[in-house]
């Protein structure tokens, strides 16, 4: 399949082809933006955790770690900044209502 010889790219494209079409439809509630946005930046932040512990007790190299670690909390730091950003401009809170 296009020159591939392994299956996951196809999981991957389906998988990510899926998410973009579920998101179009609710991207325009606040809520949905909201827990994405914290959703993201909380596994960046695990993320992190991650590259740290794997180079302190595996075989990963630590100037990687840094690295990676460095990047992926950064990009968590951004996203909650963002919404913090967001949260202040339009003056209003944004609860979360969880239906069951």
């Amino acid at each position: 399949m296009f020159g591939l010889h392994d299956i996951q790219y196809l999981y991957e494209f389906l998988f990510w082809l899926i998410m973009y079409l579920s998101l179009k439809r609710i991207w325009h509630r606040e809520q949905v933006r909201v827990v994405y946005a914290y959703s993201v930046a909380s596994l960046n932040f695990v993320a992190a955790i991650f590259f740290i512990s794997a180079s302190l007790f595996g075989d990963f190299n630590i100037f990687n770690a840094i690295a990676f670690g460095f990047l992926h909390s950064t990009v968590g730091i951004v996203l909650i900044t963002t919404m913090k950003v967001n949260k202040k401009f339009n003056d209003e809170d944004i609860t979360l209502k969880v239906k069951s």
